[in-house]
């Protein structure tokens, strides 16, 4: 290859390595999964790298019409960051987004460029770390970046920078061993910096021309003397059948392994539109928060407990979130889940309580609610169910989604494209959306899924308590601020005093039986209205169980459901 063409790095050949990068960490995901010990030895950094790089091929694929390397990398950074999974998807997206920045605009690469490129890749991902350290995908970063910076100031051309840095991120990685107590111990590379080094590598070869299947999988090697374990073949062929044999290798939503750690993983995006980086870090950090990774909108943090989860979101509430995605720490290998299930609803309590169920929770309240969802379903892996918490909401989806079980109507008019058939769960409530999670099952097939989730929504009597708007002459009458209990649209009856209220609501459901009542109280209903209606249950219907969840909607009062 003469240096005309080494210097030729355009956009159909930067999505060609993006697509490469997809088929390899398809096949190596399992192996980096592997020596995953830090942060948390969970045992998913190659699945969260290997679903953010197909996020970001998935952005390319959309591209139309002649394309130029500006216009792939942006791509790719872009649908990094919406797909990112996990610290170490999130940070590469953040280094993608950096070298994107870099270069827009950009017609004929050159080695200057490119590490200059490399440098603020650099300088994002540890800017985006609330507390960086050593031995991590920042280290490697930064040695790539050093080294593309010297290369380029001695002269090199970009192909023989490119195959400096190659060198160099791999020799990086070696050393990240010594450089974190945690890798020293488990005897391990960096889990996360090894698939940085796989792309690159594969960068290398694209635009050398050679043939990935070639040449092995690089950590490969670094996992024969590390684990004592079988590594990969190292062909990079991406048949169908490897594809399906590495999906059998993952865990399921039904067979978990444990880690023995304990906290939850929160992923959300945060409304406010004007970058509060810093404060966010800050604020996660006095929170409990660690592994903190921002790159806003999106937000990526650990905490220890179901507590300090909520007091995070709490801290992070007047600035909005958009969306929440959490994950148990405690199981290892990441997993893959029979059906991707959207929950609609409000208050930070409510996202937490169905995202704990496996759900993506989104804000209902938030802006621009459908096309979240939208992006949500063109990102998903697997059939999509969708839990909305009002009649509003359900017309608007069926009408954009379609009206049957399994809608699989395209969402081009929508803005994006469907990959998988959507069902809507015909809820109109806080209580049916929780009824329906209740029963959800994640290892089970779409369809009983959705008729599980579908039946049990159904069958939620659902009643509320609201505050008046406004004063009514009749037929009933009441003032502004009175307390209405509402039930199948109707008011059922007004009250002054919040416990009478809820005590009202819950009587009237009751009264037609029942097993299982789900409270969801906001903040406008006070704690001893709660346990007066609690006590009440307990007395009056000592046969029902009853679960609460606290929404922590700001003008919310109480909503009741009964099954």
């Amino acid at each position: 290859m003469d240096e005309r063409d080494a210097l030729n790095i355009n956009g159909r050949l930067a999505a060609r390595w993006a697509r490469r990068t997809v088929e390899r960490l398809r096949r190596e995901r399992n192996d980096i999964n592997a020596i995953n010990v830090f942060p948390v030895a969970d045992g998913d950094t190659g699945s969260n790298l290997y679903h953010t790089v197909r996020s970001a091929y998935r952005a390319v694929e959309n591209l139309r019409g002649a394309v130029t390397l500006s216009d792939v990398i942006g791509a790719m950074a872009t649908g990094a960051l919406r797909g990112a999974r996990g610290n170490s998807g999130l940070i590469l997206s953040v280094a993608l987004r950096g070298v994107a920045d870099a270069l827009d605009g950009v017609t004929d690469l050159d080695a200057p460029t490119f590490a200059g490129a490399l440098e603020l890749a650099a300088a994002r991902a540890r800017t985006a770390v609330a507390a960086p350290v050593d031995g991590t995908m920042l280290t490697v970063l930064e040695a790539m970046a050093s080294e593309a910076r010297e290369q380029a100031d001695a002269g090199a051309d970009l192909i023989r920078l490119i195959a400096a840095v190659r060198e160099t991120s791999q020799q990086a990685l070696l050393e990240t061993t010594g450089q974190l107590p945690a890798l020293s111990e488990a005897n391990v590379v960096d889990a996360g910096s090894s698939g940085i080094v796989e792309l690159f590598d594969l960068l290398y070869l694209t635009v050398t021309g050679e043939d990935p299947a070639d040449h092995p999988a690089l950590h490969a090697a670094h996992l024969t003397t590390t684990t004592g374990g079988s590594t990969a073949s190292g062909t990079d062929t991406g048949g169908e059948a490897d594809a399906a044999a590495e999906e059998c290798r993952e865990p399921s939503a039904g067979a978990l392994l444990h880690t023995g750690e304990q906290g939850f993983e929160l992923v959300f995006y945060v409304a406010e539109r004007r970058d509060r980086t810093r404060r966010v870090k800050k604020t996660l950090t006095a929170a409990g928060g660690d592994s903190i990774v921002v790159s806003w909108p999106m937000t990526h943090v650990h905490v220890p407990s179901e507590d300090t989860a909520l007091e995070t979101l709490r801290a992070c509430a007047d600035l909005g979130i958009d969306r929440l995605r959490v994950e148990d720490l405690s199981v290892t290998g990441g997993r893959t889940l029979a059906t991707t299930v959207i929950a609609v609803c409000s208050g930070v309590g409510m996202l937490f309580a169905c995202a704990l169920q496996d759900a993506h929770a989104v804000n209902a309240d938030g802006a621009a609610v459908t096309e979240q969802i939208d992006e949500l379903i063109a990102e998903a892996d697997a059939p999509v169910i969708v839990v909305p918490d009002s009649a509003h909401l359900l017309g608007e989806l069926r009408r954009r989604y379609g009206h049957g079980s399994e809608a699989t109507s395209s969402l081009h008019s929508a803005g994006s494209e469907a990959r998988q058939p959507v069902s809507i769960v015909r809820s109109r409530s806080a209580a049916a959306v929780l009824s329906a999670l209740a029963v959800y099952d994640s290892a089970a097939p779409a369809a009983e899924a959705f008729e599980d989730m579908a039946e049990s929504a159904s069958a939620t009597r659902v009643g509320g308590v609201v505050r008046a708007e406004r004063s009514s002459a009749g037929p009933l009458i009441y003032d502004r601020s009175d307390l209405l209990t509402i039930i199948d649209g109707r008011i059922r009856s007004v009250e002054q005093n919040p416990a009478d209220a809820v005590i009202a609501c819950a009587d009237r459901l009751l009264g037609a039986g029942g097993e299982v009542m789900t409270i969801v109280t906001g903040a406008q209903l006070p704690a001893s209205a709660t346990d007066a209606l609690l006590r009440h249950v307990e007395t009056r219907h000592p046969l029902v169980t009853v679960d609460i969840v606290h929404s922590e909607h700001p003008e919310g009062c109480a909503v009741l459901g009964v099954e």
